[in-house]
């Protein structure tokens, strides 16, 4: 189901374009576990049931409009909710993708898409549960959810000036919300390069830790030191290299010049417009990803998402462009 109204106002001065989308798909191509005496690992079949629902939203609008002046705003939002409402008979989860100690996997019950590995075992209130003998944080036993790597919502916003020949337009997108896994973070605090591993790297309390009595009830660490070199060095921890993904970018930078008649009255053209410009021109990211530009994706198109393996950092590009009419 698609519900997909336009609307124009104060004479076509503002846009709106809104969609309602509900999709339920069925029967899916999965790989799915199998016994290993049967000689495989898994078996291709379609099964499962994934529910998708979200909304589209885009606006247009002119602010200000003068003989010389004019001001426009535009934006987009969108957003998508899926779950994982089946898979086949008696299996709960599948692989979609991932590495030794980090998975991407389909879930009953969960976001299609989510971060499945080892992490730090913490207490009812997300406190880091330590080891009493060394400082550094007890593993969970097994693998754990981490996080979907899609976001809860996209957005741009762009605006637009005019001013008699000069011409101005910037655009800034946003993405909140999801994860990624970053070798990158990985790497930098290995050797010891990352803000997180500067300062003091002993004699220091493990954050927001605990340690459990011997009734298993948690106790506010003060006291029992850890070595960052011990923490950062060893890579038995895949779930601490999970970062958030939000961002805001300035995406684009345009500044643009029209010759007048005037200026084009001896030569052989209708119009002349010189423009400078820039992408990619700023990033903002939330503080537990210093490392990597979000929008990177080692694994290329498809299901296995939200992996940076020591990506290049994005590249700012700057350029001119003449555009001439007859």
């Amino acid at each position: 189901m698609r519900l997909v109204p336009n609307w124009a106002f104060f004479n076509s001065r503002l846009n709106v374009d809104f969609s309602y989308y509900s999709n339920n798909s069925r029967n899916q191509i999965l790989a799915i576990p199998i016994p290993g005496s049967t000689g495989f690992s898994s078996t291709t079949v379609n099964a499962g049931e994934i529910d998708n629902k979200g909304i589209e939203l885009a606006l247009n609008g002119t602010v200000i409009k003068t003989r010389d002046f004019s001001f426009g705003l535009t934006g987009t939002f969108t957003k998508n909710n899926s779950m994982v409402v089946s898979l086949q008979n008696g299996v709960s989860q599948v692989g979609l993708g991932g590495f030794s100690g980090m998975s991407i996997v389909a879930a009953v019950g969960h976001p299609y898409g989510e971060f499945y590995g080892i992490t730090n075992s913490t207490d009812a209130q997300g406190r880091v549960i330590i080891d009493k003998s060394t400082g550094l944080p007890i593993l969970t036993s097994k693998a754990q959810y981490l996080g979907s790597y899609n976001p809860r919502f996209m957005a741009s916003f762009g605006a637009n000036f005019k001013y008699k020949n000069f011409g101005l337009d910037v655009l800034f997108d946003v993405k909140q919300g999801g994860v990624l896994y970053s070798q990158t973070k990985q790497l930098v605090d290995f050797v010891g390069t990352s803000a997180e591993t500067g300062g003091p790297r002993v004699g220091q309390v493990f954050p927001n830790s605990v340690y459990l009595d011997a009734s298993g009830n948690s106790v506010v660490n003060n006291n029992i030191f850890y070595s960052k070199y011990d923490y950062y060095t060893p890579e038995n921890d895949p779930g601490m290299e999970i970062v958030d993904a939000s961002y805001v970018k300035l995406r684009s930078l345009n500044l643009s010049y029209a010759l007048t008649k005037k200026q084009l009255k001896n030569l052989p053209f209708s119009g002349i417009t010189v423009s400078v410009y820039g992408n990619n021109l700023f990033l903002w990211t939330p503080k537990s990803n210093q490392f990597v530009d979000p929008e990177v994706n080692a694994s290329g198109a498809g299901n296995e998402q939200g992996f940076d393996f020591n990506a290049l950092p994005s590249v700012r590009n700057y350029g001119f462009n003449v555009r001439v009419s007859f």
